[in-house]
């Protein structure tokens, strides 16, 4: 008997010792075989309740039929389960697959001279684009390139490191 209604041993035996001292000896004995007869009636009683619910429970369809809605509810809890883990999983892939998309076409808008050493080496020309004009070259020294067919083409923008903003 480690607790009874929080209530531990020693605890106990302090209320008895009280009781017997309010009460007397004559009246403890009374209360005990009363509260033991109560105890023992709400028992029955309960017990009898719990059995008739069952029972009608067993009788009815409705118990077979709630039990069965139980069931499929497990079920569909379990199906759930499985299905999310699936979502999560396709969804980690499809995020990972649009991650590697956004870098390639980073890495395909920036310059040759500005890719990553491992991947400037790595990336070649494909076979299926047209021939590039020649290189141009800056005749007039305005800043300004012509290709070999006579067209003035202005020099690309450099790059700024711009720092953060401190807001």
């Amino acid at each position: 008997m480690d607790s009874f209604f929080g209530i531990g041993l020693p605890e106990l035996i302090l209320i008895l010792i009280v009781a017997g001292i309010v009460m007397g000896p004559e009246r403890i004995g009374q209360t005990a075989r009363w509260l033991g007869r109560t105890t023992a009636q709400l028992q029955k009683i309960s017990r009898g309740f719990v059995r008739q619910l069952n029972q009608e429970l067993d009788n009815s369809s409705d118990g077979k039929a709630l039990r069965e809605t139980m069931q499929e509810l497990q079920q569909l809890r379990r199906e759930l389960t499985d299905l999310r883990g699936e979502v999560t999983q396709t969804t980690r892939g499809a995020t990972q697959a649009a991650r590697n998309a956004f870098k390639d076409v980073e890495n395909s808008i920036q310059p040759p001279n500005l890719l990553p050493p491992d991947l400037s080496s790595a990336s070649s020309k494909p076979a299926s684009l047209p021939p590039q004009p020649p290189p141009a070259t800056d005749k007039n020294g305005s800043g300004q390139t012509e290709t070999g067919n006579g067209t003035a083409v202005p020099p690309l923008p450099t790059l700024v490191d711009i720092p953060d903003d401190p807001e």
